[in-house]
């Protein structure tokens, strides 16, 4: 054998070797590290999306999102949806523009990259949206949010999340609800922004408010008190003196329903207390009255009010209970929860940005995106249950009905509104509301089976159902919580899982994958859905 072919034949040998251990390290990379999956329904909607279509309202400018209606023989979605003779109508969530359509094409699910855990080195934490084994079908993975720790007791309360440590006895406890040591579990800040669902901004007020003679928008933002707002450009509010803005919650409910759902909305709506309130504050030319509290945003919620006063350097956080329906004034005093102070003095005519988070019994301020004033308040279980349904645990437990909770007509009535000082101009004002992990009952699997507890309450949503979590198991719900199979819901597992776990509802440490972490190249159209490289790189996204 010659000097070059010997060469040669060393160069081929090093050539394969190098591509094996390329194939062997992709391959662990993948079985330990990071892997790819798809998304195949809208129970994490709108967070992150199954197959579905896409709208834009001709008027407003908004885009939104809306599930599959229409199923093939197969019984999968249909690539086109809506008919001549059955089209799809969608409803502008922003305007209230109603859209008559007809081959609407189906687009892709989100495919997104999964860290994997590694025990004792990647631990799973609450709020992380995580990727399992399902534990009635151990063949598919499931993606849902983390809501439940090893070692707790976990209740889902007027759509939040409240946890306390599992003492032993306690699971026989007759109402746990009633035990000491609950907390609520709040979310942290970029998990919390990415959970907010839009109800409205004034960006989206319509080009025109009427189509053919009728009249599909009315603004839910509805000035009441002396007559001091005038009209300004599109979207904009001015007023010229003291003024209040209120939400028209006839309009536009406070609640969990979701416009994803829209084909399929059946269930009913549960009003939502945690949301958040945003504009920009433009001073009018005299200038704010110093001391004065220029702007306030007041959330009425759990037999509450929940108050943001803003002037010229300072904002102060306080809550009171709220007014007896046909009592006149509220009188009642309010209670400092927080403070702060402004990095740079309001000023007549500069725009400043500001946003008031109601959320897991929390009040924040955030001034051009930086926390400004923060404050808590620490409610037990039984006093969330007394302040917003006006019933202890124990009257909820006593309760005939399936599952008091689950009635919209049981929560006291939410709302919100915006009080200035004047003159000040308001741009960009909207209102979001929290994801809500609703209170339900047992009905049926996918395949339309009956629970074996069918039509009583479901997992962690009643003080009867209250789930205590052994040190090896994890509870997880979906971010659309009206339409999600998850662990409330579920029946018995999986005989190959109850050889693990035989629990009803839980994730089982050895069926976690892993945490989804990046959405890449979304698909367009269902069409790519086989083709690695997906054109639509603008929903490109970090998941929290």
């Amino acid at each position: 054998m010659t000097e070059s072919t010997a060469a040669q034949s060393t160069s081929i040998k090093e050539t394969v070797i190098s591509i094996f251990i390329a194939f062997a390290l992709a391959f662990v990379f993948r079985g330990f590290v990071i892997e790819g999956f798809a998304i195949p329904t809208g129970s994490m909607a709108p967070t992150l999306l199954g197959e579905h279509m896409l709208f834009r309202g001709p008027q407003s400018g908004y885009e939104w999102t809306v599930g599959p209606r229409d199923n093939g023989r197969d019984g999968n979605p249909s690539r086109m949806q809506g008919t001549a003779s059955n089209p799809l109508v969608a409803e502008d969530p922003m305007s209230g523009e109603a859209l008559t359509k007809v081959n609407v094409p189906i687009r892709g699910g989100d495919s997104i990259f999964v860290l994997k855990y590694l025990e004792g080195l990647y631990d799973p934490e609450r709020f992380d949206v995580v990727v399992f084994k399902n534990p009635r079908d151990p063949t598919a993975n499931y993606i849902k949010r983390l809501i439940g720790l090893p070692g707790e007791q976990v209740a889902l309360v007027d759509g939040d999340v409240f946890a306390r440590p599992t003492v032993a006895g306690d699971e026989s406890h007759p109402n746990p609800w009633m035990l000491d040591g609950w907390k609520i579990a709040r979310k942290p800040e970029r998990a919390q922004r990415a959970m907010w669902q839009p109800l409205f901004r004034s960006d989206y007020v319509p080009l025109e408010g009427s189509r053919d003679g009728r009249t599909f928008f009315k603004n839910p933002w509805r000035a009441v008190g002396d007559g001091s707002w005038q009209a300004g450009e599109r979207g904009v509010f001015v007023a010229t003196g003291p003024a209040t803005l209120a939400w028209d919650t006839t309009l536009t409910p406070i609640d969990d329903s979701y416009p994803y759902n829209e084909p399929m909305r059946a269930n009913q709506s549960l009003p939502v207390g945690d949301m958040r309130v945003s504009f920009a504050v433009q001073p009018g030319a005299s200038g704010p009255v110093s001391g004065a509290a220029l702007v306030t945003a007041v959330v009425s919620a759990r037999g509450h009010e929940f108050r943001a006063a803003i002037s010229d350097r300072t904002i102060t956080l306080s809550l009171r209970p709220q007014s007896v329906p046909g009592g006149g004034e509220n009188m009642a005093a309010w209670k400092d929860l927080g403070s702060g102070t402004l990095a740079k003095a309001l000023e007549a005519g500069a725009v400043t940005n500001f946003e008031f988070w109601h959320a897991d019994q929390a009040l924040q301020v955030w001034v051009e995106g930086k926390l400004a004033a923060s404050g808590n308040y620490e409610w037990t279980v039984a006093e969330r249950t007394q302040n917003t349904f006006n019933r202890s645990p124990v009257e909820i437990a006593e309760s005939p009905y399936d599952n008091l909770l689950t009635y919209p007509q049981e929560t006291r009535p939410v709302g919100v509104r915006i009080e200035v000082a004047g003159p000040v101009t308001l741009y960009r004002v909207g209102l979001d509301r929290d994801i809500h992990f609703r209170a339900a009952v047992f009905s049926g699997d996918e395949n339309g089976i009956r629970h074996r507890f069918y039509d009583t309450p479901a997992t962690a949503t009643h003080p009867k159902r209250t789930l205590t979590l052994t040190d090896e198991e994890f509870f997880c719900c979906g971010d659309n919580s009206p339409a999600s199979l998850d662990g409330r819901l579920w029946d018995a597992p999986n005989p190959w899982v109850a050889a693990i776990d035989p629990n009803m509802g839980v994730v089982h440490r050895r069926l976690m994958i892993g945490k989804a972490f990046y959405v890449y190249f979304p698909a367009a159209s269902r069409k790519f859905r086989q083709i690695p490289v997906r054109p639509d790189f603008g929903r490109m996204r970090w998941i929290w």
